[in-house]
């Protein structure tokens, strides 16, 4: 590995400079190298046992490479280097094996200290601890210490957040925006230099850590309130707001804060931590320090969000498996014909019957998240074949159906819904496929065309919430349209409800009035000429067996 090679070489400088290399140099590094790769296979080694530490701080003594600061400068490299080839996950692994390797080493210069003179004096053993003692210093160092800008690293935050158990405490994560975009157009080395200069600035604010490149972590005690952390997001808008010199370039640079307070007692550390860096996630990247502070780029951390979205993991989770299980089912609400109030058809609602939970969930709680993790195809096509299923049973009804804007961009969902018509017998004509007016799922035109050519009737769903006009309609081949629910519920809209109807009507299309709550509401709308209607009003959503 070619960084095994560079860290053997910068090893090998250490050791030299720390004191005489014994033997030929080539030798020298051989060694260090055969050691080197011994450290990195105990490291991957399953399962992991810290024991080779130990044998690798006594080798390093054998080899008479035993000056006190070789083991500093060994602790220091390893630290530093090694998270970044092996993985950040392996840093509590390599930490564990230098402190054995720093036991072992000091146990070793012991035992060959006491074969050399076992009878040391007093001075001697004083001295000795004195060196133990600073070899300790600087594996806590290494340890609890980003070796980049010295400040406190996580692990140290974490043990001092455990430490503090009284008062109220808070908590600012700030994340420096586009760090990597900055270092990699200036260079890391301006970039590291950047962070000493952010970190210099920030110190004054409270406790600060770094917790990686571009994040650190503001610790302010004695809070009385969320105030009090707001208070210091607002100080390290001024002490930032001024330009970062450089190497001659004036840098400004943006950042995003997640805050959190509250009581100290009871609190895990990684509580903490885990919250804030959930607020930083909310925080979007508008926290401008080169400016008065602006709230929508930073965000105080709210447990009852956090539920709601702990919520949604789960039932996100869950939506795979519940599928399987059949937990998703159809509510059918009746299409009333204004005229006569027959029943011409009905919706095919979906609904999550998941246990555990009271009653249904509605699909204004599932239906975006299997859009965003790939499930609605299955899912659609699941509903879209029991609709099939259940109307083709009932000869007189029309049966719609919504279709996701998602499910427009997935190249099989004509082949998808022909062959759901062949296989369930529903004669294409009484199918309507719903699809919600929004500025995505009108540019799918021939998506569009090829459903229609299909025979099946298109109803383009909220019409009215502003995405298209009559005029993109007349291109599209929309067979009914589904005025919004807000249209029923303001004054003074009969004017545009009959300019709507009768303009669909020129354009050969059906009219549905969604949302119809009162027998006052259906009575206007069947006097402007709507043809359709639904709504609590006329019928609820019902599991038809």
């Amino acid at each position: 590995m070619t960084g095994l090679a560079a860290l053997t070489d910068d090893w090998l400088r250490g050791v030299a400079a720390a004191g005489f290399v014994p033997g030929v140099r080539a030798r020298a590094r051989a060694a260090l190298h055969d050691l080197l790769e011994e450290f990195v296979a105990a490291v991957r080694a399953e399962p992991f046992d810290p024991a080779p530490g130990t044998r690798i701080g006594a080798e390093l003594v054998d080899l008479r490479m035993s000056a006190p600061p070789v083991i500093g400068t060994t602790v220091h490299l390893f630290a530093g280097r090694l998270p970044a080839l092996l993985g950040d996950d392996s840093r509590g692994r390599i930490l564990e094996l230098l402190d054995r390797l720093v036991t072992g080493f000091v146990a070793a210069q012991r035992d060959a200290a006491v074969r050399a003179a076992e009878e040391m004096n007093r001075s001697e053993k004083i001295h000795w601890r004195a060196v133990q003692l600073d070899l300790q210093r600087q594996l806590q160092q290494a340890v609890l210490h980003r070796p980049d800008t010295g400040l406190p690293n996580e692990q140290h935050l974490r043990k001092t957040l455990a430490d503090l158990g009284e008062g109220r405490l808070g908590l600012m994560l700030l994340r420096v925006d586009r760090y990597d975009e900055l270092t990699e157009a200036l260079g890391h080395d301006r970039g590291a230099r950047l962070l000493t200069a952010v970190a210099r600035r920030l110190r004054p604010l409270g406790l600060l850590a770094h917790l990686a490149d571009d994040l650190f972590a503001v610790l302010v005690t004695g809070t009385s309130g969320p105030d009090d952390v707001l208070k210091v997001a607002d100080q390290a808008t001024r002490v930032l707001a001024p330009p970062f010199p450089i190497d001659g370039h004036r840098l400004h640079v943006t950042a995003t804060a997640g805050l959190v307070e509250r009581p100290a007692a009871g609190v895990d550390p990684g509580s903490w931590l885990h919250d804030a860096r959930l607020a930083l996630g909310w925080a979007p990247e508008s926290f401008t320090l080169s400016g008065p502070a602006r709230p929508e780029g930073f965000a105080v951390f709210d447990p009852d969000r956090a539920e709601a979205e702990r919520r949604r993991h789960r039932l996100a989770a869950d939506m795979p498996s519940a599928l399987e299980r059949g937990e998703f089912l159809l509510h059918y609400q009746p299409l009333v014909r204004l005229a006569d109030r027959a029943v011409i058809g009905v919706e095919a609602l979906a609904r999550w019957r998941r246990p555990g939970d009271a009653g249904l969930l509605g699909p204004g709680h599932f239906i975006q998240l299997a859009e965003r993790t790939g499930l609605i195809r299955p899912l659609g096509r699941r509903l879209l074949e029991d609709a099939c299923r259940w109307g083709a049973a009932r000869p007189d009804l029309l049966i719609s159906v919504n279709l996701s804007p998602v499910q427009l961009r997935e190249a099989g969902l004509v082949g998808d819904v022909a062959d759901i018509l062949h296989r369930t017998g529903l004669p294409a004509a009484r199918l309507q496929l719903e699809i919600t007016e929004t500025a995505e799922s009108l540019r799918y035109r021939s998506e569009l065309a090829a459903l229609g050519a299909l025979g099946v009737r298109l109803a383009l769903d909220d019409f009215g919430t502003g995405y298209s006009s009559l005029a993109v309609l007349t291109a599209l081949p929309f067979t009914e349209a589904k005025l919004a629910a807000e249209f029923l519920l303001g004054a003074g809209r009969r004017g545009v409800l009959r300019h709507i109807i009768d303009a669909c009507h020129a354009l050969g299309m059906t009219v549905t009035a969604e949302g119809i709550e009162t027998a006052e509401q259906e009575s206007i709308l069947r006097d402007l000429g709507c043809d359709h209607g639904q709504g609590f009003h006329l019928g609820r959503p019902t599991p038809y067996s």
